[in-house]
């Protein structure tokens, strides 16, 4: 009897001791989990951040070498400015706890910077913030190339301070949290699945296209540049394929590591986002050079980097939840898109310099629509295996059920119009505002001069070709 007791005693022993060694192991596999989608994060904001480059490479080479420095010193605010005004107020606009419009708590990463409540931080948070901040930043990038060359500093800084602040933030609210009226992550999402929009085709390329069009229709275009006989030649093709090949790479941290993490079919998931990501770009380049060559006799190098820009864009909101082969139909569609939407800005005489508005905003809402036609249930179940309803099926697009494709189809349109409408009620009044009291566009006689002379200190680059009143091949309209 004594013999049988003292081995249960050493079974039980045992047991506690077998118990503690299975808690150590779940509590380092937790943590280990933590570390890699921590790390995961910070890589993928990497590579978003780099697209800061990218823009700023593109706008460059795409500009008169008279407006260098003055697109350099617009880039970098965009990173500076973006960053206080996300740390002030965007992020509490965007992710903080709120009602079905906006947040209102995690001002300054304070109180309600947790969306839990709890007062310790967690590290995620952290690496959370930084992520979103590279979006948020390069919604206000689109709109510097769009207005390139004739814009006012202050009225740069202007928009840049309500795009980061109040028009941004509440969209990305809309789309990306439990309370958002349109997210999917709702508990009763609208139409039953909410809005798709896994890496910002509408929150961050529609918002920033619609500024950068009402902003570039507004400042009117540069002198030259629809007066008969007179050319407007871009500085640099080399920077704009360098920017261009830039933006490709950040693009995969844009859409692959908006996974947010490698956990549970994560990781299945962002993989199959970098195929998506890389088919519709690169079907996308090689149809618009074949649309440059037949409808316009010539390969010209910034058309198809624009392409490879619009099948990136395309593909944005979708890359989680479409097939490789939805991925070929969505980059040749965005190719169409880009190509004939810049072409009726041009017969509208709006002067878009980067040809912004048509790669953000009209393949943006081409992307949209295609996200509703083309999500298929079984990647949409594994990339949106955080929402309240992906378990139901019911993330379907049209070409795959008629009635339940319908629904998200509504849904993203529903989204969409509503994120026009938001951010034109928002942006048009502020860029009329600045126009009428002179704040939008520089004088004539500083447009001549540019503004590297003017505002900066003078131009970028030593040019002994120069005369004296600062014209030079790449200063003056037909110059190259």
């Amino acid at each position: 009897m004594e013999e049988n007791s003292v081995n249960t005693t050493n079974i039980t022993l045992e047991l506690e001791k077998l118990l503690l060694q299975v808690q150590e192991i779940e509590r380092v596999g937790d943590h280990t989990k933590h570390a890699i989608n921590i790390s995961w994060m910070m890589m993928a904001t990497s590579l978003v951040f780099i697209m800061q480059a990218g823009f700023t490479m593109v706008e460059v080479g795409s500009v008169r070498i008279k407006n260098t420095k003055s697109i350099l010193v617009k880039n970098l605010l965009d990173a500076c400015v973006g960053s206080v005004m996300f740390f002030l107020y965007g992020w509490a606009f965007s992710f903080g706890k709120g009602n079905a419009f906006v947040g209102y708590s995690g001002f300054v990463l304070q109180s309600g910077f947790n969306r839990d409540g709890s007062e310790d931080v967690d590290p995620y948070q952290y690496a959370l913030w930084t992520f979103q901040y590279t979006f948020c930043a390069t919604a206000s990038t689109i709109v510097s190339g769009a207005v390139a060359e004739r814009t006012q500093l202050f009225a740069y800084l202007v928009y840049t301070f309500f795009l980061v602040t109040i028009i941004y933030p509440p969209v990305a609210h809309w789309a990306w949290t439990e309370e958002g009226w349109a997210s999917a992550f709702n508990p009763d999402p609208l139409f039953g699945v909410g809005a798709l929009d896994f890496a910002g085709v509408v929150v961050v390329h529609v918002v920033g296209g619609t500024c950068a069009l009402i902003g570039c229709t507004l400042v009117g275009p540069r002198q030259g540049r629809f007066v008969k006989n007179s050319k407007i030649v871009k500085q640099n093709a080399v920077f704009q394929v360098l920017g261009t090949l830039i933006l490709w790479f950040g693009w995969y941290g844009f859409n692959c590591g908006s996974t947010q993490g490698l956990g549970e079919n994560l990781s299945n998931a962002a993989a199959k986002i970098g195929v998506a990501t890389t088919i519709s770009a690169a079907t996308s380049g090689t149809t618009t050079i074949l649309l440059n060559f037949f409808l316009d006799r010539r390969f010209d190098p910034g058309t198809v980097c624009n392409g490879i820009l619009a099948g990136l864009v395309s593909i944005t909101g979708a890359c989680a939840v479409v097939e490789p082969y939805a991925a070929f139909i969505i980059g040749i569609i965005g190719a169409h898109v880009y190509y004939f939407s810049s072409k009726l800005l041009v017969a509208l005489k709006i002067d878009d310099v980067v040809d912004a508005s048509p790669v953000h905003l009209f393949c943006g809402v081409w992307g949209a629509i295609a996200t509703g036609l083309f999500c298929e249930p079984g990647t949409f179940m594994d990339s949106y295996n955080g929402a309240t309803n992906a378990d139901k099926g019911v993330g379907y697009g049209l070409f795959y059920d008629g009635e339940k494709g319908g629904k998200l189809l509504a849904a993203n349109l529903v989204f969409l119009i509503a994120v026009l409408g938001y951010v034109s009620a928002i942006a048009i009044p502020m860029f009329f505002v600045l126009k009428m009291l002179r704040l939008l566009r520089i004088n004539n006689i500083h447009e001549n001069k540019g503004q590297d002379r003017v505002m900066h200190g003078g131009t970028a680059y030593e040019n002994p070709t120069a005369n004296q009143n600062g014209s030079s091949p790449g200063n003056s309209i037909k110059g190259n």
